[in-house]
């Protein structure tokens, strides 16, 4: 075997699983750290909290969350974002990156879930946090696009950035909903 055939073979290996990563959940798109910001101040994110990015990208959200002071981790299931992610989070001891799929991961621990998902997968999302027993859960925040049938607590927008959708994380678990306020 040459050395270009090997190349092929392990670009391969890294791009099927990042495909895979884009059809389960939603292509690589970088969130705004200053929006990721923005929302976290506005939940008021703080060392109390734990931040669980569900599909970690570049680690922005997790690293973010933990440079707020809350402990934080994220799921990425692309080998090349998953090595970006680590090397971004190695500088922040509260941030870390697992590999994995997040629709099979248990998110018990969690005060603040993140996702930025395409609309066609949301459903999927529904269904994985009802499935969850999340006892201190607070809120989820939807990047981009809403889940369907469910009222946000609120919607945050800003000029030349995509809405960020804040929901009431115990409603969509099995837990009763909390009466905390946004």
């Amino acid at each position: 075997m040459n050395w270009f055939s090997l190349f092929i073979i392990i670009m391969l290996l890294l791009l099927i699983p990042t495909a895979y990563a884009g059809k389960i959940g939603a292509p690589y798109a970088p969130t705004r750290r200053k929006s990721i910001r923005k929302v976290f101040k506005e939940l008021g994110v703080g060392k109390e909290d734990v931040v669980v990015d569900l599909g970690a990208g570049d680690g922005s959200v997790v690293i973010e969350a933990a440079r707020m002071g809350a402990r934080a981790y994220g799921y990425e299931l692309s080998p090349i974002l998953l090595f970006v992610a680590w090397i971004r989070a190695a500088f922040e001891p509260k941030a870390r990156i697992r590999p994995g799929n997040f629709y099979k991961q248990d998110i018990s621990d969690a005060t603040i879930a993140f996702v930025f998902l395409l609309p066609a997968t949301m459903p999927r999302l529904k269904k994985y946090l009802a499935g969850q027993t999340i006892p201190r859960a607070k809120y989820l925040v939807a990047y981009a696009f809403p889940l369907a049938d469910v009222v946000p607590l609120k919607t945050i927008r800003e000029k030349r950035v995509l809405p960020m959708y804040i929901y009431d994380l115990r409603e969509l678990t099995a837990l009763p909903a909390h009466t905390g306020k946004v």
